[in-house]
C-alpha cells in the first residue's frame, strides 16, 4: 500500500485522489472492472447504420480511453462529467482531469424532476461551466459528511495511515535507549538531620563540597600528584584512566546519590492491529468494486475462480449499460444527432472464458462444445 501521511496542508480530497491513483489494490480493482466491461470493442449505429470505417478508426482509440476515465470517475464522484472539444475538426469527449474540479450536491429549485442534482466547480483549466455535461451513476445524497461513494474506504485508509505512522514512530523510539532516573525516599524517617544529611551527600556527590568541610582536611591525589576534591572525582579519574586510554572523548560517566537509581525503559511494542486493519481494508476494497481478491483464493480453486461469478457478471453488465448511455449522449451531443437515433452496444467479458486447456476440458465434459467449437478450440491452442 501507498502510505503517505495525511498531515496538515492535505485535504480529504487530496487523500482520495492519492487513494484512487496510487493504492495498488484500488488500481487493480479499477483495471479489472475496466477490462471486464471493455473486453470487446464498442459498437455504435446511427439511424440503424454502422459508422464509416474512417470515422470509427479515429473515434475508436479515443473512446476507449474516455470510457476508462468514466469508470474511474463514476467510482470517485458517483457521476460522470465530460465536455466536447474539436480535435482536427472532429468533436471528441474529454473528462476533466482529477484534481481540476470540485463537486457538491445542490437542491433543485424546480418543481419537476429530481429534488437534488450534482454540480461541479472547475477550479483549473479553461473549461466553461456551460460546456459541462453530468450523468449520475449513483443518486445524489445531501450530506455534510458523504462526499464520495468511496467514503468508507477513505476513512479506513486514513486510519491505516495513522496507525502506520504510529508504528514508524515506535520503531524510531526503539532504535535508541531511554532511561529514567528514580529517587527513593524513606517516609518513615524524615527527620531534619536525615534530610540535611541527604542534602549534604547530594552536594558532596555533585560539587565535592559539604557544610563540614575545612581547608585543613587531607586531600586525595592522583598518580600525577594532582589534588582530587572528593572520592567521586577519584572514581571518575580512575575510570577515565582505565577505560579511556588517556582520552576522555566519547566516555560519559555519571555518579548519582545513593538514593537514586537508573531504570532502562523497555521497547514500545504493538500488537497485530495493523495487520487486522489492513486485511479489513483490503476486503472492503474488493467488496466495493465487486472483484474477487485473488490472493485469498486457494491454489486448488484458482482455475475455478477464473470463471466470473454471477454477482460480478451482473455488476459488469450494469456498468456496461451505463457506459452505453454515456457514449450515446456523447455521440448525440458531438454530432448533433437525436438521442433516439443513436444505438450503442458494449459487450463485457463473458462469465466463462477459456484461459487454459482445463477450461476446454470442463466445457467438453459439460457437452457445451459443438463440432465447430472444437475446431475453433484447436486453433485457439496455438495461441495459449
Amino acid at each position: 500500500m501507498s502510505l503517505v501521511p495525511a498531515h496538515e496542508g492535505r485535504t480529504d480530497l487530496d487523500v482520495l485522489y492519492e487513494l484512487l491513483c496510487c493504492d495498488p489494490d484500488i488500481v487493480v480493482c479499477v483495471n479489472r472492472v475496466s477490462n471486464a466491461c471493455l473486453h470487446n470493442s464498442w459498437e455504435l449505429e446511427e439511424s440503424g447504420l454502422a459508422l464509416k470505417p474512417s470515422i470509427r478508426e479515429r473515434l475508436n482509440r479515443h473512446y476507449d480511453l474516455f470510457l476508462r476515465d468514466c469508470i474511474r470517475m463514476m467510482f470517485l464522484c458517483g457521476f460522470v462529467v465530460f465536455y466536447i472539444r474539436c480535435v482536427q475538426k472532429l468533436p471528441l469527449p474529454f473528462c476533466p482531469a482529477i484534481g481540476t474540479f470540485s463537486w457538491h450536491t445542490r437542491i433543485s429549485e424546480k418543481s419537476a424532476g429530481p429534488n437534488a442534482h450534482y454540480d461541479i466547480n472547475v477550479t483549473k483549466g479553461h473549461v466553461k461551466h456551460k460546456d459541462i455535461h453530468i450523468m449520475p451513476y449513483y443518486s445524489p445524497i445531501v450530506s455534510l459528511h458523504i462526499k464520495t461513494p468511496m467514503q468508507a474506504i477513505l476513512s479506513q485508509y486514513m486510519a491505516l495511515q495513522e496507525m502506520h505512522q504510529t508504528i514508524r514512530a515506535s520503531n524510531k523510539w526503539n532504535q535508541e535507549k531511554h532511561v529514567v532516573v528514580t529517587e527513593t525516599m524513606d517516609v518513615k524517617d524524615q527527620t531534619t538531620s536525615g534530610l540535611q544529611l541527604l542534602d549534604d551527600v547530594r552536594r558532596y556527590t555533585l560539587s565535592g563540597e559539604h557544610s563540614m568541610m575545612r581547608d585543613n582536611v587531607l586531600r586525595l591525589k592522583n598518580r600525577y600528584n594532582k589534588d582530587l576534591r572528593n572520592t567521586n572525582e577519584a572514581k571518575l579519574e580512575w575510570i577515565n584512566d582505565q577505560f579511556g586510554g588517556g582520552q576522555t572523548q566519547g566516555i560519559a560517566t555519571h555518579v548519582l546519590p545513593p538514593n537514586m537509581g537508573v531504570v532502562e525503559l523497555s521497547n514500545v511494542a504493538y500488537g497485530n492491529e495493523y495487520e487486522t486493519l489492513k486485511e479489513h481494508y483490503r476486503d472492503s476494497v474488493y467488496t466495493f468494486f465487486g472483484v474477487q481478491n485473488q490472493s485469498t483464493v486457494q491454489a486448488a480453486n484458482k482455475s475455478t475462480a477464473e470463471f466470473i461469478s454471477s454477482e460480478q457478471h451482473q455488476n459488469t453488465q450494469n456498468i456496461s449499460r451505463f457506459l452505453e448511455q454515456v457514449l450515446q449522449s456523447v455521440y448525440s451531443i458531438s454530432f448533433d444527432v437525436p438521442l433516439e437515433n443513436v444505438r450503442v452496444t458494449i459487450s463485457g467479458m463473458p462469465r466463462a472464458s477459456i484461459n487454459s486447456t482445463n477450461d476446454i476440458k470442463r466445457l467438453a465434459d459439460a457437452e457445451l462444445l459443438a463440432p465447430t467449437d472444437k475446431k475453433k478450440a484447436r486453433k485457439l491452442m496455438d495461441t495459449l
